[in-house]
């Protein structure tokens, strides 16, 4: 057992001086005052740092990352049809493992300590998916994979490697689920793409499947405009209106982006206490929009964050999510009080950790030891007394000193203690070598 000693922990909504954090193995066993603890407990003295919960990562694609910069500055279409599609399809098992591990490690860097990958590069088994798992193993991160189904028949231009019967992918996510059963930093979603993607009829037997694992399930809605469209002229009612039509509405979805909503959309979200994914980044970068959410945190509706692949927003920092949050709902709702830093904090830890059902978030006994330590002489974070909103609003990278995971440090003055950062780079350029913007 170790005490980790910093000059504030934040605790409640406000960083407090004079405390530790007590980690037994894996796990927060107590926080508290500095010199409490017995002489059987080993001290770790992080130094002048505030110490705040790992950040939580609700929504990513982790292969994107190896196509940053082609895709930006493109309308949709162009950056689906001429970079998503074609560039996916380049990907064999060792570039999905690069660029697990490129994400990873730069989610790590920025804090986030738990993250989502919503997987779809299946190739008709497991095996890319298991690469993605041993990347976020090697590297030290906690990871929900979130494994797509993606229907054979679904009326769309994906590549034929995204698309599977959905009794088989139901299957295989059964069995990914249980082979990492035994992992506390690994757990497995059914993930149905889209109502683009997926039928209702594999949304139903995504959910069926989640329920009987007891995990969340996680699908992308409303998240442009034109996907609204399409969901009208072909099932004559909107999205949300669709799913709650089709029984589908229930407290373990995980609706992504949520970003082309009506009034009576939010209240069924409200009303069958479904959960909801921002991706403020990348939903600005794609021109998709800004998701309501000011709105719906007023109708009770569970919000987190996500950056959302690396070629639909180019950065991996929930930090960055949570101003970006902020500033959105304030550019679009003309208020400058809109959504304010403690609530965008919130979204980026414990309500991320909450609605993906993982113990982690929070500063308290029982969670997982995940803890970002942010070096007060950073210039980014000051002036101190107002450290709680400069977290959210003026923090930059620079400020992440140290991550701990699990009770493991896995970053160390900007540098990743697991593998090294030059074989990641090398890995990236071998990868993307010869590559060419469409």
């Amino acid at each position: 057992m170790k005490a980790v000693v910093a000059e504030r922990i934040w605790r409640d909504g406000s960083f407090e001086p004079g405390l530790a954090v007590v980690v037994d193995g894996t796990t927060i066993a107590d926080i508290v005052p500095q010199g409490s603890f017995g002489t059987d407990v080993e001290v770790e003295d992080w130094g002048r740092v505030a110490i705040v919960p790992g950040t939580v990562n609700a929504h990513g694609h982790a292969f994107q990352s190896l196509l940053r910069g082609f895709a930006a500055d493109r309308p949709f279409p162009s950056w689906r049809d001429e970079v998503l599609y074609p560039f996916s399809e380049r990907l064999d098992g060792d570039a999905v493992y690069t660029g697990a591990l490129f994400a990873f490690a730069e989610s790590l860097l920025a804090g986030a300590t738990t993250t989502v990958d919503f997987f779809y590069l299946n190739d008709g088994d497991n095996e890319n998916a298991g690469r993605v798992v041993r990347a976020a193993q090697e590297i030290g991160i906690g990871l929900v994979l979130a494994r797509t189904f993606y229907d054979e028949d679904a009326p769309t231009s994906a590549p034929k490697r995204y698309r599977e019967d959905p009794v088989d992918a139901a299957a295989r996510c059964r069995d990914l689920h249980a082979r990492h059963a035994a992992d506390p930093l690994i757990d497995v979603h059914p993930a149905p793409h889209s109502l683009h993607a997926a039928s209702p009829e594999t949304i139903r037997m995504a959910l069926d499947l989640a329920r009987d694992l007891d995990v969340p399930c996680h699908l992308h809605l409303a998240e442009a405009s034109y996907e609204r469209d399409q969901v009208v002229e072909r099932y004559l009612t909107t999205p949300v209106r669709l799913l709650e039509r089709e029984g589908l509405l229930d407290e373990r979805l995980v609706a992504i982006h949520a970003v082309w909503l009506d009034e009576g959309e939010m209240d069924l979200l409200a009303g069958h206490d479904v959960g909801v994914v921002h991706c403020p980044g990348a939903n600005a970068f794609l021109g998709d929009g800004i998701a309501p959410v000011p709105e719906l945190l007023r109708r009770g509706v569970r919000v987190a964050l996500g950056p959302d692949g690396g070629c639909a927003n180019d950065r991996q920092s929930v930090f960055d999510e949570m101003r970006m949050a902020s500033l959105a709902a304030k550019a679009r709702l003309v208020d400058g009080g809109a959504l304010d830093a403690p609530t965008a904090f919130d979204m980026g830890t414990r309500a991320g950790a909450d609605l993906l059902r993982q113990p982690v978030g929070v500063l308290e006994a029982g969670r997982r030891a995940d803890l970002v330590a942010l070096d007060l002489d950073d210039l980014s974070l000051h002036p101190l007394p107002m450290l709680e909103r400069n977290v959210v609003h003026s923090m930059q990278a620079t400020a992440v000193k140290r991550v701990m995971v699990a009770g493991e440090v896995v970053v160390e003055d900007g540098c990743l203690t697991r593998i090294a950062m030059d074989e990641i780079r090398r890995r990236v350029t071998e990868t993307t070598s010869g590559w060419k913007r469409p």
